[in-house]
C-alpha cells in the first residue's frame, strides 16, 4: 500500500509554480524551493522526481490556473468575441500592478529560458501556449478578422514581456487598443 502524502499538495504545487516563475529554471536553489515548499529535499524527489521533473509540474500548475483562466475567458460565448479579446488584454493591464505579473509569463519565460534546451519543457511551454491560442481563434470566429490569430496570440504573450519589463499600464492599454480595433 502506498504511503498517504502529509501535505497539503495543492500549497506545494503552488509554491512550486511560485519559485520557479519568479526564478526561473537555474534561479531556483533547491533551498528556495524546500523553504518555500516546507518540504525537504527527500520528500521532494519521492513525490515528484528531480528538479526538471519539479519545473515541469511548475508548468502544468502553471497551465492548469493562469491558462485555464485564459481559456475560459476567451470561451465566454455570451460575450462577443471582440469582448473577449479586449478582456484578455485588460487581464495584461492588470498584471501590471501585482507582483506576480512583474514576474512575467512563466510560459514566456520558459520558452525563452529552457524549452531550445530541453524537449519536455518545450512540449509543456508548447502544448500550453497552443491552448490559448485556440481559444483566441475561437474567440475571432465572430469578429470581422477572424484570421489574425497569430497577431493576437503573439502580441498577448509579447504583452507578457512588456509587464515584466516595467511597461506602464498606458502602454498596455495602447496595445490593448490597437489589438481591440483590428479585431
Amino acid at each position: 500500500m502506498a504511503r498517504q502524502r502529509e501535505f497539503d499538495e495543492d500549497k506545494v504545487l503552488n509554491a512550486l509554480r511560485d519559485v520557479f516563475w519568479r526564478n526561473g529554471y537555474d534561479g531556483a536553489s533547491y533551498a528556495e524551493i524546500m523553504k518555500a515548499t516546507g518540504l525537504q529535499k527527500g520528500s521532494l524527489y519521492a513525490a515528484y522526481g528531480d528538479k526538471r521533473s519539479l519545473y515541469l509540474k511548475a508548468i502544468e500548475r502553471y497551465d492548469m490556473g493562469t491558462v485555464s483562466d485564459g481559456v475560459r475567458m476567451l470561451s465566454d460565448e455570451t460575450l462577443h468575441g471582440r469582448v473577449r479579446i479586449a478582456n484578455l488584454f485588460d487581464s495584461l493591464v492588470d498584471a501590471a500592478e501585482t507582483q506576480k505579473g512583474r514576474w512575467g509569463c512563466l510560459l514566456c519565460n520558459a520558452a525563452a529560458d529552457q524549452a531550445p534546451f530541453n524537449a519536455p519543457t518545450e512540449s509543456a511551454v508548447a502544448n500550453s501556449m497552443n491552448r490559448l491560442k485556440s481559444a483566441i481563434k475561437k474567440a475571432l470566429k465572430d469578429t470581422n478578422s477572424p484570421d489574425i490569430t497569430e497577431l493576437v496570440w503573439s502580441s498577448y504573450f509579447g504583452g507578457h514581456t512588456l509587464v515584466k519589463s516595467g511597461a506602464s499600464k498606458a502602454v498596455l492599454r495602447k496595445l490593448k487598443a490597437q489589438i481591440t480595433k483590428s479585431v
